[in-house]
């Protein structure tokens, strides 16, 4: 509705057995509306990741950046501005058998704010995953611990997942 567009890019390659390279990037083209809306900052943002998996055993790790839109005529609000997210994940998981895998996942979530005395706190999340498939069943339980939710200082939260599925 804005008229905004954006242009995207995106390469995978898997150079030998078992890994996988990848990575991508993307901008915001600001439609202008005539308003005289002053952007400081296009929203752009990219990411990049390996996995490598060997026999029962599967290993990955990825890193994304986003710099959202400023639409502030100056900097001085430079102290609540978000200048960039750098988030960060790293996991591995391992097949027991045919039919019981487990997981583990960290992830790290920090923002850069335009002014650099500005205190932030990263957002971090461990999560252990366990699944277990009896022919077209999938009983799976996943537990994620998060802190600073919301880039808030002693925010904490837990979350665990149960699920059942079926293939027909």
């Amino acid at each position: 509705a804005n008229g905004d567009s954006m242009d995207e890019y995106s390469l995978v390659t898997k150079p030998i057995d078992g890994l996988t390279l990848s990575a991508s990037y993307y901008e915001i083209n600001d439609y202008d509306d005539g308003a005289g809306n002053i952007i400081d900052q296009l929203e752009e943002g990219g990411a990049y990741a390996a996995s490598y998996s060997v026999g029962n055993i599967s290993l990955g790790y990825g890193k994304s950046f986003k710099a959202p839109a400023d639409t502030s005529a100056t900097r001085t609000n430079g102290g609540t501005q978000v200048e960039y997210y750098e988030n960060t994940g790293v996991s591995i998981g391992y097949a027991v058998n045919d039919a019981l895998s487990v997981s583990y996942t960290t992830e790290d979530s920090e923002q850069s704010m335009q002014t650099s005395a500005t205190t932030t706190y990263d957002i971090e999340m461990d999560s252990i995953q366990v699944a277990y498939s009896l022919g077209g069943a999938t009983l799976s339980i996943a537990r994620a611990d998060y802190e600073n939710v919301g880039y808030v200082d002693g925010l904490d939260q837990t979350e665990t997942i149960v699920a059942l599925s079926f293939a027909f």
